[in-house]
């Protein structure tokens, strides 16, 4: 099942930092469900990339235009060797969630419940707000 996923940090000037296409493998009755397939999905390609760096690392135009959309510029390769723990990341997704880091909705509507059934058709937009916590002193 295809569905766009859409970031956005509150406090940003722009509306959406990406809008990526994600291919879902399972019919996610949940969000709890919905947040470990995609965690899932995202640990495993990220276990993928490769180790080690070209001889010459450099980007064309394009791919510094593109990499600019999703708001980081890398080389496309990681440096630590160790593997991400899929379940790990799931319970800290899980518990960022229930502590009011992010929102989740789908097209329009809030998900608010990581239990509540959750129906999820072909081409929905789904939408994770991230929200960042303020820094600064107190005067």
């Amino acid at each position: 099942m295809k569905v766009y996923v859409s970031v956005k940090q509150a406090g940003k000037r722009r509306a959406f930092l990406t809008k990526e296409e994600l291919e879902l493998k399972n019919q996610p009755t949940s969000l709890r469900a919905l947040i470990t397939e995609v965690i899932s999905m995202k640990v495993e390609e990220y276990n993928d990339k490769a180790l080690d760096s070209p001889l010459v690392q450099y980007l064309s135009f394009d791919e510094i235009e593109t990499e600019i959309q999703t708001g980081k510029v890398g080389f496309g390769y990681r440096t630590n060797e160790q593997k991400a723990d899929v379940e790990k990341a799931i319970e800290t997704a899980i518990l960022a969630y229930t502590d009011g880091l992010y929102r989740v909705f789908v097209e329009d509507k809030e998900i608010e419940k990581l239990d509540e059934p959750l129906t999820i058709q072909e081409g929905d937009i789904l939408t994770f707000i991230r929200f960042t916590m303020l820094s600064g002193r107190m005067w």
